[in-house]
């Protein structure tokens, strides 16, 4: 008798769908190494504007905006690469096949209807090296390996309205959802986007860059805890965002998160987020980011609330080194601060610093008080070959750097970046504070200091490697099994990536 397998759990279904993603994954590593065997480069000196080479085995080319002798992949300021899939093209009754940039895209004859397909696959290894110092709490030494996004994009479009639906298989979103985003928008205005649905709402500078141009692995310790308030994945919203070369500016309103985990204060909430940028500078070597950031939530089904951080790494998900535990009586949170990037030529220096405030009401124990957390992080990126980082006007952010095909025998080596970052949280507030009966009123959720440093590889626009070195030095949480008396700890991150 042959019986029925059942799927009761999402791990189980991930280990169901794991050959399938393995497939997809060899497939695109055979689709890169095929445009690394073609890749060729010309090296042209230019003052702003350079013809593309006339061959069809030339694949990319060098520009510099200033006159100079030799220009190579050490002083570009911009790197051209013909696309190898421009002529690949095949016609499937009323509908033509291609695939720019290597994305699978099917047009009609009258070019108003349009279906692409598209991915993003992050694998990452990582562990904690070296002593561990700790008293207690649980063991986190070993590495581990695992898949932190697998998302396959289906773009829809008709005219100037676009539905994006994108499931994700990666651990951290099995854990609550398998879906990253599901939406409607509208594109018909310049420069202006309107969306609705399962969405992602930009909150601050680096939450709203991709995770596919991040300087370092992951996202700094306070821009996690500000985006999961009113922002992060798969959250119901309606989001408008307009921009020109000069500023930017988002506003939306969001509902509660998809995904069956969250309770308490995160299910049925209401917030709201408003992102503003200006550019006062744009030149050929020069660029200046000035922002702010604000967003509010309301309390859900209950008015309690807790935050938590880790190592800024995902090896270690669900084992925070800083936790507030539960705070009781929380109405509201609102967090704002401000937003700062300058682009020196190849040097790309960034910073935000914000503020969260806890609002709290007065319940049966006696008076609560309001709680402040805060954190900033500023970081130091260096692209040492390759077209240097650009900024992107239609989400105010920096983009990764542009190298020419990966080609050893040409001596080309696609685009290489080294970053550096300091970050810091402050979970601590009135840590001291009791009432009459001796009970705290304040929070000690702990204090924690991070220096990364790492290096990114782009040997094609469709591939990132990506090795970090974190250093983790944490004060003590309260009531945190996993940091009672402290910990400084030394985390080694690597990521391969694969887009198109």
């Amino acid at each position: 008798m042959i019986q029925k397998n059942r799927i009761n759990s999402v791990e189980a279904l991930y280990r169901n769908i794991r050959p399938i993603l393995s497939c997809s994954f060899n497939i695109i590593v055979l689709k890169a190494t095929i445009s690394f065997a073609y890749a060729q480069t010309e090296c042209i000196s230019n003052s702003l504007i350079s013809a593309l080479p006339n061959s069809r085995n030339k694949q990319s080319i060098y520009l510099c905006l200033d006159h100079k002798q030799d220009c190579t992949m050490w002083n570009a300021d911009k790197i051209l690469n013909i696309d190898i899939y421009r002529d690949i093209s095949y016609q499937i009754g009323h509908f033509n096949l291609n695939f720019p940039k290597g994305r699978p895209t099917l047009v009609s004859s009258d070019r108003r209807f349009s279906i692409s397909l598209g991915a993003s696959i992050q694998f990452d290894i990582g562990g904690i090296i070296g002593p561990d110092n700790k008293r207690n709490g649980s063991r986190m030494d070993g590495s581990q390996a695992f898949l932190r996004r697998g998302r396959f994009n289906v773009a829809i479009r008709y005219d100037d309205f676009i539905i994006n639906i994108t499931p994700d298989a990666g651990r951290p979103a099995l854990v609550n959802n398998s879906i990253y985003e599901a939406y409607l928008k509208y594109v018909g205005f310049e420069n202006t986007i309107i969306a609705i649905g399962l969405l992602q709402p930009p909150i601050t500078m680096l939450d709203t860059e991709s995770s596919n141009g991040f300087i370092l692995v992951e996202r700094p310790m306070i821009v996690d805890l500000v985006r999961n308030l009113t922002g992060s994945d798969a959250r119901l919203a309606l989001m408008m965002t307009h921009w020109n070369k000069r500023y930017y500016l988002s506003a939306s309103v969001t509902g509660q998160r998809l995904g069956g985990t969250y309770q308490d204060f995160q299910r049925n909430e209401l917030g709201g987020i408003v992102r503003a940028a200006v550019r006062p500078l744009a030149i050929n070597h020069y660029d200046m980011h000035l922002g702010l950031s604000t967003t509010f939530v309301t309390h859900g089904d209950s008015r309690k609330y807790s935050l938590s951080t880790g190592q800024e790494g995902q090896v270690w998900l669900g084992r925070p080194y800083l936790r507030t535990g539960t705070v009781q009586g929380v109405n509201n949170i609102w967090a704002i601060g401000p937003e700062f990037a300058v682009r020196l030529n190849r040097f790309l220096i960034q910073s935000e610093y914000y503020s969260m405030f806890l609002q709290r009401v007065a319940e049966k124990s006696g008076n609560r008080p309001n709680l402040h957390f805060s954190g900033w992080y500023i970081s130091v990126n260096y692209v040492l070959f390759g077209q240097p980082r650009s900024y992107d006007e239609s989400k105010a952010v920096f983009t990764p750097p542009v190298g020419s095909f990966f080609n050893p025998v040409a001596g080309e080596w696609g685009a290489l970046e080294w970053s550096i970052r300091w970050s810091n949280m402050n979970l601590n507030h009135y840590k001291y504070r009791m009432n009459e009966n001796g009970h705290y009123l304040g929070v000690q959720g702990g204090k924690q200091n991070i220096f990364a440093t790492g290096l990114n590889w782009y040997p094609s626009s469709h591939m990132r490697i990506s090795l970090d070195y974190n250093h983790v030095m944490a004060t003590r949480s309260r009531n945190n099994y996993y940091n009672s008396t402290g910990r400084i700890s030394n985390l080694v991150l690597s990521r391969v990536q694969f887009t198109f």
